[in-house]
């Protein structure tokens, strides 16, 4: 498994995904187990930051004596900078999942003598069911979908062909400034099956975007889709499910499309040459509480990893969901985090190089 350059890392997804510096704020103090060295947990920031910090972090500092602390956004090529200078003081990082996967021997293995779940419970992404990995935890998942505002007269696409014919779906459509699940939708909307996918054929997928590229308008983080969305700036969108969910929860006039939904769900890991090893199994102990991953999902809008906590959210919630049965049944399938481990340097530099035109 080749490894991504630190540069490309941090152009990759630190300029592309987040442009704010970091920051931190702590959620526990004391000493503990750890010496006084808090757990340092990072994440995008937002509703994400701030769903850890109430569901997991300062639970954890409560019942442990272990301080947390929480910082963000997700900067990959500082990551990556501190595990190969081994200097790693990020404990727990919310990766996408291709990441993990691309550097497979970086992660401590799983002490099943302190993280304990039943792994019968855990949710089986469609075209994932086979997938499992020693080295790391299934996390929350969720889809790309469409999503389109109610409150207008225009005809709403059902398909990713349909998004993409702007002649029969008149309307301005906001996309992801970013090649992840965006060059899928591209393929299956010019007539690719899900199962003949992968691997991707990037230049056939930018051809396709070419032909509705006066009709798209780009956001670059999840704040700036629901903000397109709620303005009315954009009539439809390829978005995250939860961001949209959020603003129908609110009344905001949008709603979900969930025919054709493209899932997608990581793994939590922790570097095997970070010294805080011990305390991170701790940590992930804690994380895989069924009670624990409903309120994360209450707080992000992610689907936890788990049945009997999907369960147990409100039902009248459950439907926002991506794990929510019906929708999961919708789905065309599941990114693939191999093909991305392997060719993200590429399709980043394609995509960046298209979007830059």
């Amino acid at each position: 498994m080749r490894k991504r350059s630190v540069t490309t890392l941090a152009l990759g997804a630190a300029s592309l995904l987040i442009g704010s510096a970091l920051i931190g704020c702590s959620s526990g103090g004391g000493g503990g187990e750890a010496g006084g060295e808090p757990l340092t947990l990072v994440t995008w920031g937002g509703t994400t930051d701030e769903g850890y910090r109430t569901a997991l972090a300062e639970p954890f500092t409560k019942e442990t004596g272990i301080p947390t602390e929480m910082v963000n956004p997700v900067d990959y090529g500082k990551y990556a900078a501190q595990i190969e200078s081994d200097q790693v003081t990020w404990d727990w990082v919310d990766l996408e999942g291709w990441f993990p996967v691309q550097n497979p021997d970086w992660w401590a293995p799983i002490d099943k003598d302190i993280v304990k779940y039943d792994e019968s419970d855990v949710i089986q992404l469609p075209g994932r069911e086979s997938e499992k990995m020693d080295w790391g935890l299934p996390s929350g998942s969720y889809s790309f979908v469409i999503a389109h505002r109610t409150d207008t007269d225009l005809k709403t696409p059902t398909t990713w062909e349909e998004f993409f014919d702007t002649e029969k779906f008149p309307g301005k459509r906001a996309v992801y400034n970013y090649p992840y699940g965006m060059l899928e939708v591209a393929l299956l909307a010019d007539g690719v099956a899900y199962e003949d996918l992968y691997p991707l054929d990037m230049d056939r997928a930018l051809k396709k975007l070419d032909t509705v590229r006066d009709d798209l308008v780009f956001w670059n983080s999840g704040a700036e889709l629901q903000q397109m969305m709620t303005s009315g700036e954009a009539d439809f969108s390829f978005a995250w499910n939860n961001r949209i969910a959020n603003l129908a929860k609110q009344g905001q006039p949008v709603a979900i499309e969930w025919n054709e939904n493209l899932m997608d769900g990581g793994y939590d890991v922790t570097a095997k040459n970070n010294p805080q090893v011990k305390e991170t199994m701790q940590l992930f102990s804690k994380l895989m509480d069924p009670e624990v991953q409903v309120k994360i999902s209450e707080a992000t809008g992610y689907s936890p990893s788990l049945r009997s906590s999907f369960e147990k959210l409100p039902k009248e919630d459950q439907p926002y969901y991506s794990a929510y049965p019906e929708n999961m049944e919708q789905s065309v399938g599941s990114i693939n985090l191999q093909w991305w481990a392997d060719n993200f340097d590429q399709a980043v530099e394609k995509w960046s190089s298209w979007a830059g035109q």
